[in-house]
């Protein structure tokens, strides 16, 4: 039985009406109040006295719930409460049950702990005869403690790592149990998963690689040695053409029986090119370091990253917005959404993978700034700049930098004494003038955040051809940042370009707000599907998939051994 709390709601308001106007009618004859009357004229239920099994079951659950939490035990009551105190779980031959311990046991198909859920335990609870209250209870905390995982991930973001400042949306106990209201326990649980589709093909990913990667050989690691190339032959391309054929990149046209007397030939390179494309490599066909790596990686290495990324989608399961800006920082890429197109893409360069790794996070871009003044950052105010002028104090003139007091007085850096100082009492503000040799570059992007990260044009355009491309302070450089700045004008200006370059033109900072802000995700996707439906790779560049994963399996995930 299916019982919606608006119902039940009506229904104990006007039982309490009608026992008042009954004992008034006793005492004094006075007619039925005018809001019983009314709804007994629309046809409203009236709430008859509970029967003995519902005052049983209601004071067993109160003893069951007494020591859990306020809000899982308030809530696991008013959802019983809406059933008129009637069974879920242990009704209709415990069918409810039964469909919740299948849904526990493909846990693992998730990525998630099979062990913290037990659907073992509970099948046996279910028919070991004890009292109902009690095996309703535990499936219902059960379900709630999977429901939540499956819906917002295992963990908290900002506990596994600092940088990590994602925040997912807890589903309230009330509002899970609600569910079950609407919809049988397995479509209940099919819904609170992220909607994105990349989920599920993340799923059958881990799927293919459980079933066919973990029990293939691969042959023997290539080994390391010169970067491989188009007519190179011996072990070393013999090693490579296997590796790759065992993943799935088979060379076409490659030899037979007599593969390993084959050289590095053209089907190959472009197997090889395939293989780099589908790792976010440079498909050059050049087996260096980097693919090597990649081509010599476990079975298992990949499954992790699957695993990590399940949880990542997880965390981020929301309404991201019909149009927001999304920048991967191990795919080195920001793109524009709208309404699920990518609108606008670009190459970026991301925090070094040292100390100043780039966060994650989520903030809405509110203005952009057309030939920003940089403000640099104490930090490197005193890491860079600090040491460069105790050599020079020449150096910010030379870079078209001014140094200040706190108090925003401008100084002369020729009157100071800089060994004086150290970076933990550098008393000064430094500023770089707008100009084409500005770190910045003619326009910044603010999403105001606790990281005083942004995106930003840059005059260092070499650095955007390279594979690898971690090497900024922390924000996020744009190859094509103009382009973005347009597409935010759309709708507020009448020609985006002509106004930004105007404003450009001024040579003076200049702040535009946006009338549309925009929502802006810094995310760490290593595994993802692209936009053609096939699975990318990428290398984890701050460690932070190791550091997730070892959190993942603290909190009880297993990774399936390989057969091979």
């Amino acid at each position: 039985m299916r019982t919606t709390g608006c119902l039940l709601t009506a229904s104990i308001i006007i039982s309490a009406l009608y026992d008042a106007a009954a004992l008034a009618q006793t005492q004094a004859a006075a007619p039925l109040p005018a809001a019983v009357t009314a709804a007994v004229e629309a046809g409203a239920p009236l709430q008859t006295a509970p029967s003995p099994e519902q005052t049983a079951f209601r004071a067993d659950l109160l003893r069951e719930t007494a020591d859990l939490s306020p809000e899982e035990g308030g809530a696991i009551r008013a959802f019983y409460e809406t059933r008129d105190y009637q069974p879920f779980w242990t009704a209709d031959g415990a069918a409810e049950v039964a469909a919740l311990v299948a849904a526990l046991e493909a846990a693992p198909a998730h990525g998630l702990p099979l062990r913290r859920y037990d659907p073992g335990a509970l099948e046996t609870l279910a028919s070991s005869g004890e009292p109902a209250t009690l095996i309703e209870v535990a499936a219902a905390r059960t379900y709630l403690s999977f429901a939540r995982d499956l819906h917002s991930g295992l963990l908290t973001p900002s506990r596994v790592d600092e940088e990590i400042n994602l925040a997912p949306i807890r589903l309230s106990p009330a509002v899970l149990l609600a569910r079950l209201n609407d919809a049988p326990v397995d479509v209940a649980l099919r819904a609170l998963e992220p909607a994105s589709p990349e989920y599920r093909k993340l799923m059958a990913e881990k799927a293919r690689i459980e079933t066919e990667a973990l029990a293939a050989d691969w042959g023997p690691e290539v080994a390391a040695g010169t970067t491989l190339r188009l007519g190179d032959a011996g072990p070393r391309v013999t090693a490579l053409r296997a590796r790759l054929t065992a993943r799935g990149f088979a060379a076409e046209g490659a030899p037979g029986a007599d593969a390993g007397a084959a050289g590095f030939d053209l089907g190959l390179e472009a197997a090889l090119e395939r293989f780099q494309a589908a790792g976010g490599i440079e498909p050059d066909g050049l087996a260096g370091p980097q693919t090597l790596a990649a081509v010599n990686a476990a079975p298992s290495a990949q499954l992790g990253q699957v695993i990590v990324n399940l949880e990542r989608l997880r965390w981020m399961n929301r309404d991201l917005g019909a149009r927001h800006i999304w920048a991967n920082i191990p795919d080195f890429t920001v793109k524009m959404v709208e309404d699920g197109a990518t609108v606008y893409a670009s190459r970026v360069v991301v925090g070094k993978s040292t100390e100043t790794r780039t966060p994650e996070f989520s903030e809405r871009m509110t203005y952009f700034v057309v030939n920003p003044t940089w403000h640099i950052p104490d930090s490197i105010a005193q890491r860079v700049y600090l040491p460069k002028l105790k050599a020079n104090a020449a150096t910010l003139a030379n870079s078209n930098m001014r140094l200040f007091t706190r108090a925003g007085t401008e100084i002369n850096p020729g009157l100071v004494d800089f060994t004086q100082f150290n970076s933990g009492n550098f008393p000064f503000r430094i500023k770089q003038n707008p100009s084409s040799e500005n770190a910045l570059g003619r326009v910044k992007f603010m999403f105001p955040n606790q990281f005083s990260i942004y995106l930003h044009d840059t005059p260092l355009r070499e650095l955007f051809a390279k594979e690898m491309r971690a090497f900024s302070n922390g924000c996020v450089r744009v190859e094509d940042p103009l382009d973005l700045a347009y597409l935010l004008l759309e709708g507020q200006v009448e020609d985006p370009e002509a106004s930004f370059a105007g404003w450009l033109a001024a040579k003076t900072e200049r702040t535009v707000n946006l009338e549309q802000p925009i929502p802006v995700h810094l995310v760490y996707r290593t595994a993802f599907v692209d936009e053609a439906g096939a699975v990318q790779y990428r290398f984890d560049v701050y460690g932070r998939d190791a550091t997730v994963l070892d959190a993942l399996t603290a909190a009880g995930v297993t990774m399936p051994a390989a057969q091979g």
